[in-house]
């Protein structure tokens, strides 16, 4: 095989490693992408709920059904809305029973701290 041949096999071969190592480098952007907005879903999730927990009871079972009304019918199933408002009320509940000190540390956070 000619030097020039070499080169360009050489070369190809190069080429070759960089787009996997590319493929490779998307494919763990788009695992970490998918991680964060999971996060993000979560805890807007625990926020909602706990922000829906804080209304009277009407307002929330309003509140909850717009919300379950737009979930695909798959998603209601799996999270029916009498266990939603259940667990809410159980929530709402629990917080009028137990109302833990204020800290100045964590007063802007959305739920309850507690120490141990």
């Amino acid at each position: 095989m000619p030097p020039i041949e070499k080169q360009i096999a050489a070369l190809e071969e190069k080429i070759a490693k960089e787009r996997a190592k590319l493929a490779d480098a998307k494919a763990k952007a788009a695992l970490q992408n998918r991680k964060r907005d999971t996060r993000r879903k979560v805890l807007f999730g625990y926020a909602f709920l706990d922000w829906a927990s804080s209304l009277p009871r009407s307002e929330r079972k309003r509140i909850v059904g717009l919300v379950h009304a737009r979930l695909a019918e798959r998603e209601r199933e799996a999270f029916p809305l009498s266990d939603v408002l259940l667990s809410i009320d159980a929530t709402a509940k629990e917080k009028t029973q137990s109302k833990p000190k204020t800290d100045p540390e964590t007063a802007f956070l959305p739920f309850p701290a507690y120490k141990s």
